[in-house]
């Protein structure tokens, strides 16, 4: 019978795709550990929903410690080592050693990296800071509003194109729109490098017809109260989103688990590292792509690699013929307001460029996407 222990670090999409799928297939025959410094689990969708009015933080929100059971132990804990050739961590003080390891600890927002954004900008991609954004909105009058991309790769490529047009929603319900002006600038070549020059014009199309401006491929180099510096200019700002730079976390690069790219280097077909047995899912990793860009970094893709993750250290334990490649393919919704998103499908690992498709906006993609999150966290914490 099937024994040992898998120890996944890192409890967002990946981690529970993986230790919910490795229990399913063991039927709670092998230990599955699972750590996580954060008590709750939320849908990072339920940010932006909740700065366009709809929803609290709370109802996408689930206590981690709900998937225990059935062979899981959820264990809350600071990751303080990792030792990847020992196939152990180090949590509160106590070595947890594994036959499989999961290294699953997402990219980490660094506002710092750009000076004053933290001061002069608000960062939503930390949920901490949704509720300040908020109050901001709601005593926003008009003048200039501006979403900043200040670093890439991050997480959910298409999220701040999906910000700019929540808040032009808003704005126009709120009677503001006419006197303000609302902007996106990148300091990427093109709005979705992922989606290439069709995707990334067709994000620009949905901009425009709703008077959002845009620009690409300025870098942001600080900003000051009301002014964003640029390498070739600046912009100035009653109200600023800026999406910081992401980086790993400080315990995966002392590791030794990165590559010369700052990430999380692994075998696109197996998910493994250089290190036998050692697994490494989600926004933690890089894959290069043919074009040489990486794989997006989206829950949607976490998911898909947890899932063939679970089903490669189940095969071993089973002795049964490996499992087949992760294949690179990948979905998501793109919100554009009036209850309406849009549905991108890629197949990212393919030759010489990504096939992305758009399809849509329409009322039952939305739909679709609030039925994504409901049958997530009925599937992993219960109903």
């Amino acid at each position: 019978m099937p024994t040992g222990r898998t120890l996944i670090l890192g409890a967002g999409f990946g981690g529970m795709t993986v230790a919910t799928e490795l229990r399913d297939m063991l039927d709670g025959r092998h230990e599955i550990v699972m750590v996580d410094r954060q008590e709750q689990f939320m849908m990072g969708l339920r940010k932006l929903w909740v700065l366009a009015g709809i929803g609290t933080l709370a109802e996408g929100s689930r206590p981690r410690e709900r998937v225990s059971g059935g062979g899981i132990r959820f264990v809350q804990s600071e990751v303080s080592a990792i030792d990847p050739g020992a196939r152990s961590a180090t949590c509160d003080g106590e070595a947890i050693e594994a036959d499989h390891m999961v290294v699953a600890l997402g990219a980490e927002p660094r506002p710092d990296l750009i000076p004053g954004l933290t001061e002069h900008g608000h960062d939503v991609w930390d949920p901490a800071g949704v509720p300040r954004l908020q109050e901001a909105l709601e005593r926003f009058d008009g003048g200039r509003l501006a979403v900043l991309i200040a670093g890439a790769p991050y997480p959910c490529p298409p999220a701040p194109y999906e910000l700019a047009m929540l808040l032009d929603e808003r704005l126009r319900e709120r009677g503001l729109r006419d006197r303000t002006d609302l902007s996106v600038v990148t300091l990427q070549p093109m709005l979705l490098p992922n989606a290439g020059p069709g995707g990334s014009a067709w994000v620009g199309d949905q901009l425009t017809s709703r008077g959002v401006t845009f620009e690409v491929g300025r870098k942001l180099e600080r900003v000051e109260p009301g002014r964003a510096v640029f390498s070739d200019g600046e912009l100035r700002f009653d109200l600023l989103v800026g999406v910081p730079p992401h980086r790993v976390p400080a315990i995966v690069e002392a590791s030794g688990l990165t590559g010369e790219t700052g990430w999380v280097m692994v075998d696109r077909d197996t998910l493994e590292t250089s290190h036998p047995g050692v697994f490494a899912i989600g926004d933690v990793t890089q894959i290069k792509l043919a074009n040489d860009l990486p794989l997006p970094k989206a829950g949607m893709i976490a998911e898909a690699e947890g899932r063939r993750v679970a089903r490669a250290v189940a095969a071993t334990l089973r002795d049964e013929a490996p499992a087949p490649p992760f294949d690179g393919r990948g979905f998501c919704f793109i919100e554009t307001g009036g209850s309406q998103a849009a549905l991108v499908r890629g197949e990212f690992f393919a030759a010489p460029e990504p096939q992305v498709s758009v399809v849509g906006p329409s009322r039952e993609n939305a739909a679709e996407k609030r039925r994504f999150e409901v049958e997530r966290l009925e599937r992993w914490f219960g109903g």
